[in-house]
């Protein structure tokens, strides 16, 4: 049996990649150039990437010697959901959930219509439930939120 496909477009899947390592360095402001070589990822795509992520005030940046970007809240406080919904618009399983879609060719009492909305109301609910603090400490991968002040 076949799953269910949903995929993000690369723009988002970078973007949240891009967001990590900002979180993996703290503080410091991290080149778009570094963030390339870490995740093998294209300098020019990610500097088209990192304007909306700016503009929404997700990242800081700065210019010139020791220049680069950083978070601009803290990674606890940043989810996954905010960053696709900013890279890529709200999530929408088919394209008849997106309302600037209004071409496509689905009836007003379309019945699976309510099955699409909940399906991309729980794809939102898990994105909007992992922080970039979770994808550093790893606890997305398992499902579980850890503590990691016992160290």
């Amino acid at each position: 049996m076949r799953k269910l496909s949903f995929s993000l477009s690369t723009k988002g899947h970078y973007a949240v990649l891009l967001m990590y390592e900002l979180a993996r360095s703290e503080d410091d402001f991290v080149s778009l150039a570094e963030i390339s070589a870490a995740q093998k990822l294209s300098q020019g795509y990610l500097e088209q990437i990192v304007i909306p992520l700016r503009e929404h005030g997700l990242v800081q940046g700065k210019r010139g010697f020791g220049g680069g970007y950083k978070l601009a809240r803290p990674a606890d406080r940043i989810t996954v959901g905010e960053i696709v919904k900013v890279a890529e618009g709200p999530v929408a399983p088919v394209k008849c959930m997106h309302d600037d879609f209004s071409d496509y060719d689905c009836p007003e009492d379309c019945r699976a219509r309510l099955v699409w909305e909940k399906v991309g109301n729980a794809i939102e609910g898990v994105l909007h439930s992992i922080t970039l603090h979770d994808l550093v400490e790893g606890a997305a991968h398992t499902g579980k939120k850890e503590d990691t002040d016992h160290e």
